[in-house]
């Protein structure tokens, strides 16, 4: 996988973090309701995933317990999945996929706590396993942006940076743009989100792509400028501000005819602020 200057020093940076305190972190979730007494979440370990077994086997019983367990199996699987992530010789080229569709079929839970612990999982493995996890960008990206539990603002931020990271500009835009048009919300934000995400990470090598795309960006973005929700509305101006910062308003403007004339006000409003700030 061939990443930019600038890219490689932010996913080093990364990878540089302990996964001793995320372990904890995400541990921390498996906590809801808490009143103080002991037990007050359901258990971390499960008979079957113990630091013991075989690598193969402990493997194994974290896929058997992410894709059949009870709740708290696989709340305890993801867990045990971050412990093998820190084995240097515990995941490799033919499991990774396994381990990646365990935690992936976790979004699609109705228990929104196991939902947003098994994002935090995959955002680790996006970093430890970028490699392994670079050929899977279409079920990654639509997984991810589909997940069923809606994530704090930083956490879903930072997963978004980490997917701009791990794949190519031009296979994100393959998925975001034919989705803009038909997802519902709040899927629909979670694709802006995204998209938002990717123009704030645009770098020369992608521009001339990016640029490519630009009728079709802005055909699929300004009707969302007119959705019933804020967030959808206001991201979708913060989209258009970024397609303006990036090839300026010459290349731009005329495409943003469909805007009604207070959501056109609206996009410069921020774009002028923007360039003040930078001065």
């Amino acid at each position: 996988m061939n990443l930019n200057k600038d890219r490689e020093n932010s996913f080093s940076e990364q990878r540089d973090r302990s996964l001793t305190t995320e372990l904890q972190v995400v541990s921390n979730l498996n906590v809801s309701n808490a009143n103080g007494g002991s037990g007050s979440g359901p258990h971390l370990q499960s008979p079957s995933l113990n630091g013991s077994m075989p690598e193969a086997n402990a493997i194994f019983a974290v896929l058997e317990a992410l894709l059949g367990g009870t709740q708290d199996e696989k709340s305890a699987a993801l867990i045990e999945s971050l412990n093998l992530l820190k084995e240097d010789t515990s995941i490799n080229e033919e499991n990774s996929y396994d381990l990646l569709s365990g935690i992936m079929s976790c979004t699609e839970d109705d228990d929104t706590e196991l939902v947003s612990k098994a994002l935090k999982v995959l955002n680790k493995f996006l970093v430890y396993q970028a490699d392994y996890m670079a050929p899977h960008c279409e079920e990654v990206v639509t997984k991810v942006v589909r997940a069923k539990c809606p994530m704090q603002h930083a956490d879903s931020e930072s997963l978004y940076q980490l997917l701009v990271m791990v794949y190519k500009t031009e296979a994100i835009l393959n998925l975001l743009v034919p989705m803009l048009q038909h997802e519902n919300y709040p899927v629909l934000l979670s694709v802006i989100n995204l998209l938002y995400a990717t123009l704030k990470q645009n770098t020369p090598e992608s521009q001339p792509m990016l640029e490519s795309r630009l009728p079709a960006l802005t055909a699929a973005v300004c009707p969302q400028c007119s959705h019933v929700e804020t967030n959808v509305r206001k991201q979708s101006i913060f989209c258009l501000v970024e397609l303006l910062l990036i090839f300026g308003t010459e290349k731009v403007d005329t495409m943003l005819d469909s805007l009604t004339v207070s959501q056109k006000k609206l996009v410069y409003l921020y774009f002028n602020r923007h360039q003040r700030n930078v001065r």
